[in-house]
């Protein structure tokens, strides 16, 4: 997931042209998901660190733009979506977000945000993501992304949970074509 891309007109990147950086960097079966810089691909590389500022040193050749990438596993955003918060069994997961973290906050950081929020938006916080609910929405909270990062003292990029499902699908259905269907959940 690239951070804070095709959003108020700064670092705009066209899909077709990221899909090619991907392509070129020899990452296998890659597709992007909406406009907002959602990319799913296989890998052979382990070391993520390595892939995650390889990704980032070749976006800026290619497109000439420097943007933060925060990479997840399928099996990942699956623990992600299928843990799920706590929330309501009425709640509008039309307000759910989740943020990815570019690393676990310490505890004095997570402390600070808690300390802070007054509420009416619900955080849980669970190692490198945040899900953030904006029961009336998130047009007018306080709680912005920039709060975030701020008091945790990390960078991080939200989806909503919507576009988090959709990835979902996209990372399934590639690990199913690459496998034949017989990974195991």
């Amino acid at each position: 997931m690239l951070r804070a891309v095709n959003v108020g007109g700064t670092s705009r990147i066209k899909m077709d042209a990221l899909r090619a950086v991907y392509e070129s960097m020899g990452l296998k079966d890659v597709r992007t998901l909406l406009a907002s810089g959602n990319v799913v691909f296989r890998s052979g590389l382990k070391d993520r660190t390595q892939l995650v500022q390889r990704i980032m040193q070749e976006i800026e050749r290619h497109l000439d733009l420097k943007v933060e990438v925060i990479l997840r596993t399928l099996a990942e955003v699956e623990s992600i979506v299928e843990r799920g918060p706590l929330l309501s069994p009425r709640a509008d997961m039309s307000k759910l977000l989740v943020m990815f973290l570019s690393a676990v906050p310490d505890a004095a950081s997570q402390a600070s945000l808690v300390k802070w929020h007054k509420g009416p938006e619900m955080i849980e916080m669970r190692g490198p993501e945040i899900y953030l609910y904006y029961p009336e929405g998130i047009g007018r909270s306080k709680l912005t992304n920039a709060v975030i990062e701020g008091k945790l003292r990390t960078s991080g990029t939200a989806r909503n949970w919507n576009t988090l499902t959709k990835l979902l699908e996209v990372g399934r259905a590639l690990d199913n074509a690459a496998t034949g269907g017989s990974r195991k959940a």
